[in-house]
């Protein structure tokens, strides 16, 4: 990544309309994710690219900050206005579309990237003409089944989606211009999602963005960066499908451990470089898979599905 680009993370915290995942009830969960965060913005400063963390509260966040002894994370508060039902999964995510509309305007800076706070970014990505995300279609087929994953995004789109294809939420990169585009297909997109709430497979910004994102490059190309191998998600708990090994994925650029957020949070309280925090990583999952071994891999009585254990290797 050029120090052109202008990287941003989201952390909109409201604890009336939030429900945690992959958190502990025992966690201060603003703390892992104020820690996650800054492990994230240490470790693109170290490849010469500034990090911003947009929040709804700075004032809270601050605090939190000054508790933690951190205060090399900047703190952007940006006044939010979509209206997201309430009680709704992923609550806070869908802000995330809002922000697509916020870079559209080019106060963010003329090329910009969206990435989740839990993610390790380890070496820098390169930067495409076109507007850059990341598919996992092969991800989510599985565990729904194409037809019914295709028929949703249809809902939202309005129209018929031939190669329906599912986007993860952790990564968009591109310049205003291209934001400006596809905030018109998410503005297009989210009356649809908020009127079949109660009818889609799965709830959360990662299906307006998907559906805006199939609609986008109908007209425009889109770059896969999880075909080129820049961006990867990896799950250390039971997948529905079969994940690449941790060993396929370690040399992604930008590395998304969703399961793995209060180990995450402990990283930015050391200085080591990306190799020591992978092979602690690694250290981390074997634990971690030992004890999932122990557990059967469907659900009471056989009545889930099948899920696949991770592999390190």
């Amino acid at each position: 990544m050029p120090p052109e680009v202008k990287i941003y993370g989201l952390l909109y915290f409201d604890p009336e309309n939030d429900r945690h995942v992959n958190i502990s009830s025992r966690q201060k969960t603003i703390d892992i994710y104020l820690l996650c965060a800054a492990n994230c913005s240490r470790l693109l400063r170290d490849l010469g690219v500034s990090f911003t963390l947009i929040t709804n509260n700075r004032t809270l966040l601050t605090e939190r900050l000054l508790s933690l002894s951190i205060s090399s994370l900047q703190v952007l508060e940006y006044r939010f206005t979509l209206s997201v039902p309430a009680g709704v999964p992923f609550y806070s995510a869908h802000f995330k579309l809002e922000l697509c509309n916020a870079f559209a305007s080019g106060d963010f800076g003329k090329y910009v990237a969206l990435i989740d706070i839990d993610t390790l970014p380890l070496r820098s990505l390169p930067v495409s003409e076109h507007l850059s995300a990341y598919e996992i279609s092969d991800q989510i087929f599985p565990r729904y089944g194409r037809d019914v994953v295709v028929r949703d995004l249809e809902i939202l789109a309005g129209k018929g989606l031939p190669d329906g294809r599912w986007y993860g939420g952790e990564f968009v990169m591109g310049s205003a211009d291209q934001f400006r585009v596809l905030a018109e297909f998410i503005n297009e997109c989210w009356p649809r999602y908020v009127a079949n709430i109660g009818a889609v497979h799965h709830l959360g910004d990662e299906m307006v963005l998907s559906a805006a994102l199939n609609l986008y490059s109908e007209k425009h190309r889109v770059a896969d960066y999880g075909a080129s191998g820049h961006v990867a998600r990896w799950w250390s708990s039971r997948t529905f499908n079969k994940q690449a090994t941790f060993k396929d994925v370690r040399n992604a650029a930008l590395l998304h451990l969703p399961a793995d957020k209060p180990f995450l949070a402990t990283l930015v309280r050391n200085g080591a470089n990306k190799f020591p925090i992978l092979d602690a990583y690694e250290k981390h999952v074997r634990s971690k898979l030992l004890l999932r071994s122990l557990i059967p891999a469907y659900g009471l009585l056989g009545r889930l599905a099948k899920r696949f254990m991770p592999r390190l290797s």
